[in-house]
């Protein structure tokens, strides 16, 4: 064994394999059994308590493990206890600070005033609507979001299926410029970039900040997993003030600013694919 390594996790591994290689052996006997005869006679006469080697032998195999884990499976029950406590003390922070959207709009007004992200003019959304395009705005949550990023990225790959269905994306942000330049030149995004510093699109299409639904534990885990696989988050600058808990959206547009698709974010993660756009539009 080696040195600083845990007899007990060592052993509860060493168990568990056991426990795949007995179950698939069971997996792999009962499929080969199944074939050869009929499906009511092997129901009938290879699936019986008494068979070790029936489908019912995974029991007494799972009991061997439990016996071998007992002290991981009070582990994991603390570890599910936690997630409980966790995601419940984030949603009572939600509840408190009253974060949450209450309506989602049918339409958007051409009028719609935002800055262009690059020369910190101000520009309307009549800009882009009219031209016999739909328009798919895509409202990320923060510059040092990856997930969203990747969203973007896997759009900037689809081009030529997005042109195909005459939509133009355009990305929309509630950031300062400064923090919006610094994301263009680390992203080198070439999409039309648009801030929204009152959010009054984010509310809008009811778009909501949560802690819960970004630091929910599952959340972190999955976090943890790109760590792991060495993807490394993003860092906004020191001189930026971002707001890590606002949620983000896909909505794609008609010419007269009619919602055709719509997609409120649940959680960072939670992107619609270029397929689900399209599908819909």
């Amino acid at each position: 064994m080696a040195d600083g390594a845990d007899p007990t996790a060592a052993s509860c591994v060493k168990a568990l394999t056991a426990f795949v290689e007995n179950g698939k052996a069971l997996l792999d006997l009962a499929e080969k059994e199944s074939r050869e005869g009929s499906l009511q006679e092997f129901i009938r006469q290879k699936i019986r308590i008494e068979l070790n080697q029936s489908l019912l032998g995974l029991i007494e195999a799972a009991a061997a493990l439990f016996r071998s884990c007992a002290a991981l499976q009070a582990a994991v029950q603390d570890f599910q206890q936690l997630e409980v406590q966790w995601d419940a003390f984030l949603q009572h922070l939600d509840d408190e600070l009253q974060l949450d959207g209450d309506h989602q709009a049918k339409r958007i007004s051409p009028d719609t005033s935002l800055v262009n992200a690059i020369t910190g003019e101000t520009v309307t959304l009549e800009k882009y609507l009219g031209k016999g395009k739909k328009i798919l705005l895509v409202l990320i949550r923060q510059f040092s979001c990856l997930l969203c990023r990747l969203h973007l990225k896997d759009l900037e790959k689809n081009q030529r299926s997005l042109d195909a269905h005459s939509i133009e994306v355009v990305v929309i942000s509630f950031g300062c410029q400064e923090g919006a330049s610094h994301w263009l030149q680390e992203t080198g995004c070439q999409y039309d970039m648009l801030l929204d510093p009152d959010r009054k699109m984010y509310g809008a299409f009811g778009l909501e900040a949560s802690l819960k639904k970004v630091l929910n534990f599952s959340n972190m885990l999955l976090y943890a997993e790109y760590v792991v696989d060495n993807m490394e988050f993003p860092r906004g600058l020191p001189s930026i003030q971002d707001d890590m808990f606002q949620l983000g959206g896909d909505f794609v547009l008609d010419e007269h600013g009619r919602v055709l698709f719509s997609h409120c974010c649940q959680s960072p993660i939670d992107r619609p694919s270029v397929e689900d756009i399209l599908s819909v539009v």
